[in-house]
């Protein structure tokens, strides 16, 4: 079927503005909330794998005090735990078990708070790092179209009932627009001089509505939530990956040492977009050097935290690339949507609005770190999501299509049918990779258990008993 003979929505198919904003809004939320549910599961087994490590560096921290002033005897308590449980495995109720692997997971979790805090501070910091590399001004007064630009802005602030954002000019051919902030209250609209001359007045309003769509949807908190929480098992994923590595370490710790410096500096931008790629390309390690079989003493010390922190930062990696970044990436998606029905809300004219797509096409590149807030882009490379399977912005038909629900008159490409026996393998596949991903899973803990046991908690209870 050609572009010309694609039907058009009649009055009865069409969707309003209302409906389509309530629809996208659902589905957002249905996906948010299954990922924040995965999310937590996925922190709370991180935090689980390493509590050997901890409990075991608390109870011979207690025990060297315990020299000097007496103190309570933890690791004594924990293997009589220990014992009890597997004395009588086959008659604990579920409660028991479920306290146990709280008590178990606690102190993983104050940790994975304490470093969700700090990389909070880092994503930060590295936002207003990447604005510092880009010449921003403010619109000129003399110039139509930046002032246009301004009108339009403050038109759908109003009419969004939202704070009036900043709005910067970036002077470059790239066709695009994008929104960034800490937060919601302190946000800027950043719109490039080439999309100025390519949109006339009303296409300019519809970009604006977008752009004012996805702050008054939170999209700039929730952008930020979605780098920490991939940062976070970026980060879990490279503290392992360190620990077989040690050149990957000190790469690590250099970085992490300059983001922690109070400022904005390049070194946060760095650390962030790395994190969020774990298994991304990292520097070739040095050639040369000891390659005999035999171990040193310094891998003999490290071999406490193979099994707590190696097997569950590739635990973390794997499940962050594998089935977080698709499943954030579909949400993004939706938010998308979401925004364009807001912006035909905002303008009442999904004719601009589509107008203006057909102008940015598939978007110009921006700065990765405001990838994921543009109108219009793909899954720019070094950016959030950039690892992601799934893209997350909407293909651009299916983009005109939505507007097209709405009222808007579009020229689509012809449509392509996936065969029904490609869409069987897909689907096989699928539940193929999801089986594959829980045994490895399964499998994954096992291991970690095993060498906890092996080379952190045996050297653990043997120091104990010197000590105690």
């Amino acid at each position: 079927m050609s572009a010309a003979e694609l039907p058009l929505w009649t009055a009865a198919e069409r969707e309003s503005f209302f409906a389509a904003i309530a629809r996208h809004r659902r589905a957002a939320w249905q996906v948010s909330a299954v990922a924040g549910v995965c999310i937590a599961i996925l922190a709370f087994v991180v935090a689980t794998l390493t509590a050997p490590l901890f409990y075991a560096l608390i109870g011979l921290l207690l025990d060297v005090i315990n020299l000097f002033v007496p103190m309570p005897d933890l690791l004594g308590a924990m293997l009589e735990t220990l014992g009890d449980v597997s004395d009588h495995m086959e008659t604990l109720p579920a409660s028991r078990w479920l306290y146990l692997a709280i008590v178990a997971a606690l102190p993983g979790l104050v940790a994975v708070v304490v470093v969700l805090l700090t990389l909070r501070r880092i994503v930060r910091e590295a936002e207003a790092s990447g604005v510092q590399e880009l010449a921003l001004r403010a619109p000129s007064p003399s110039v139509l179209t930046e002032q246009r630009l301004a009108n339009v802005v403050a038109e759908m602030a109003i009419a969004a009932n939202i704070k009036m954002p900043k709005v910067a000019i970036i002077d470059t051919p790239s066709v695009n627009a994008a929104v960034f902030g800490p937060d919601d209250e302190s946000v800027t609209v950043l719109v490039s001089t080439g999309l100025l001359e390519k949109l006339n007045r009303e296409q300019m309003q519809a970009v604006a509505g977008h752009l004012i769509g996805l702050i008054a949807n939170g999209d700039v908190v929730q952008g930020m939530r979605v780098a920490q929480t991939l940062s976070l098992f970026g980060f879990v994923a490279r503290l392992s990956d360190g620990i077989v590595d040690p050149p990957a370490w000190t790469r690590l710790w250099q970085t992490l040492r300059e983001a922690l410096q109070q400022g904005a500096s390049s070194a946060d931008s760095r650390l962030i977009l790395e994190l969020i790629n774990p298994f991304g390309q990292t520097k070739a390690r040095p050639s040369g050097g000891d390659t005999s079989n035999k171990l040193t003493w310094r891998e003999w010390i490290r071999m406490p935290l193979y099994g707590p922190l190696v097997i569950s930062g590739f635990f973390g990696g794997m499940v962050s690339n594998f089935f977080l970044e698709p499943l954030l990436a579909l949400i993004w998606r939706r938010r998308k949507y979401l925004a364009d029905a807001i912006a035909v809300q905002l303008t009442r004219d999904p004719q601009a609005l589509s107008h203006a797509l057909g102008e940015l096409g598939n978007g110009s590149s921006f700065p990765a770190w405001c990838s994921h807030m543009l109108i219009a882009g793909g899954a720019h490379r070094g950016g959030l999501l950039s690892g992601s399977s799934v893209p997350m912005y909407p293909a651009h038909d299916k983009r005109l299509k939505a507007l097209a629900r709405m009222g808007a008159t579009v020229v689509l490409s012809p449509p392509r049918r996936t065969p029904l026996w490609l869409q069987m393998v897909i689907a096989a596949a699928g539940v193929v990779v999801v089986a594959l991903m829980s045994v490895a899973t399964y499998l994954l803990v096992m291991v970690s258990i095993a060498l906890s046991g092996l080379f952190t908690l045996f050297p653990t209870v043997i120091l104990h008993a010197l000590l105690r």
